[in-house]
């Protein structure tokens, strides 16, 4: 009988009440990990759940306390420990080697903000490498960007299967929505950029947005009349795919993006993307093929936007037709079940390894 691999799973984001989306691609992985036999597998995160001010400071030792208190003083032993989002949660998991486990195996994968927001890497930062057992990486631009080369896969996040199960009916020109726009409201994923697209936008059009955030700037465009909008805060993994299925068009407008689950998403349920230029939107998009790239410049990327809009809206059926079915190919190396079976088989040789040493 094959002995199960216990596999803890460690991040800063997850989901909470007032954001349950919140890390929700680490969270897929879990779940579609969860479920092969040969494995037992614990999730510990840290909410994004508003809190005080006061809470907010001490967020992270409390968390590092119940780390301390959960695992290292467990029964229990976890063979690997995976960490998403590498700095500071590598610093649980040498923790854990030091005080619970010296054998046990640490993957890191690397999402974008654990590198874009530490550049140039403090000597804690570097000196943590030393620990890591696998680094992987969800794409290749965010690979090349990080301080040091090292010997590492490329896997993306990973979509939901449930966005690939609709494939194979045909994609309409003329739907619900002429776009939608999905992601956290904030600035890094460009809401005064879109702000700024649909005050001016010169002819009608409907828009569904989803995301939680910052959705005050939604009533300040509703003075530009032509602009029709449905607001989303919060939508399941189904639900999302019926508003991609309705929609002609995702719109991207990120200032940094390493992957972009949202482009890989849309595109497989046969919406293609128009998206500014980041790591996650080169590493997906064929410009002119199965969606559009622009420029990401403040000073033109909204007017460039709008005629790319435009140019797709007035696209003949079956040139839409064949953007859609470009992105419905393209995205079928995205899939989670293909990205946790790699996952799964870093696993079973890292283990292997561990018990051979």
């Amino acid at each position: 009988m094959q002995k199960l691999i216990r596999v803890l799973f460690l991040s800063n984001m997850g989901p909470s009440i007032s954001m349950p989306n919140s890390g929700r691609f680490v969270m897929n992985q879990y779940e579609s990990l969860k479920a092969q036999p040969d494995l037992l597998l614990d999730y510990y995160y840290l909410t994004q759940e508003k809190t005080s001010l006061f809470a907010r400071l001490f967020r992270y030792p409390v968390f590092f306390m119940r780390f301390v208190m959960r695992y290292v003083f467990s029964a229990q032993k976890q063979h690997i420990i995976h960490v998403h989002f590498y700095f500071p949660n590598i610093l649980l998991a040498i923790a854990y080697k030091f005080f619970r486990n010296w054998h046990v195996k640490i993957v890191v994968t690397f999402h974008g903000s654990d590198i874009y927001l530490y550049t140039p890497p403090s000597y804690l930062y570097k000196m943590c490498t030393r620990f890591v057992d696998k680094y992987i990486f969800v794409s290749e631009k965010l690979k090349k960007r990080f301080f040091k080369p090292v010997e590492s896969v490329v896997l993306s996040a990973g979509v939901n299967d449930v966005f690939y199960q609709q494939q194979g009916h045909t994609k309409c020109i003329k739907n619900k929505y002429d776009f939608v726009f999905v992601g956290h409201l904030d600035i890094n994923k460009g809401i005064e950029r879109l702000e700024e697209i649909l005050v001016s936008f010169p002819c009608q059009v409907r828009v569904a947005i989803v995301g939680a955030g910052e959705c005050d700037f939604i009533e300040r465009i509703k003075v530009n009349e032509r602009v029709s909008i449905t607001y989303f805060d919060s939508l399941t993994p189904t639900e999302l795919v019926t508003i991609y299925n309705e929609s002609q068009l995702l719109v991207n407008l990120s200032y940094n993006e390493s992957f972009g689950l949202v482009i890989s998403e849309a595109m497989a349920c046969g919406t293609p993307v128009i998206a500014t230029k980041t790591d996650g939107s080169c590493a997906q998009i064929i410009n002119g093929v199965n969606g559009f790239l622009i420029a990401n410049d403040d000073s033109s990327v909204c007017t460039d936007i709008i005629k790319s809009i435009h140019h797709v809206m007035d696209l003949p059926e079956s040139d839409y037709k064949d953007l859609s079915e470009h992105a419905v190919k393209s995205a079928q190396q995205y899939r989670l079940s293909s990205v946790t079976k790699e996952i799964s088989k870093i696993y079973k040789e890292l283990r292997l390894s561990a018990i051979n040493d």
